[in-house]
């Protein structure tokens, strides 16, 4: 049987789901919440808290849902606003035909 399993591809998994600013709450002390200021994967543990001077490792954290407010994370495109280069037609030249 052959193992998917791959380092690499777990540290950056793991990665991409403790990035700093992810709020999380600590599973020793539930309501405490704090967020992840540094994601370390060379380090043993690799999460570090904003408020929390001990690094944490993954198993000690609860990911929380950062609910979206509102739509202001909906921005139109400010693309109309862009002035583009206008084009200018070739001169060519006339050909005459005899």
């Amino acid at each position: 049987m052959v193992s998917n399993y791959n380092a690499d591809n777990f540290d950056q998994q793991e990665a991409l789901r403790y990035r700093p600013g992810q709020r999380v709450e600590l599973t020793a002390s539930p309501g405490v919440v704090d967020v992840i200021a540094e994601y370390d994967p060379m380090m043993v543990p690799p999460i570090w808290l904003a408020n929390d001077p001990k690094p944490r490792y993954a198993h000690e954290l609860n990911l929380l849902t950062v609910p979206v407010k509102g739509i202001s994370w909906l921005r139109l495109s400010n693309r109309s606003a862009v002035k583009h280069p206008v084009r200018r037609k070739c001169d060519r030249l006339a050909i005459s035909s005899k």
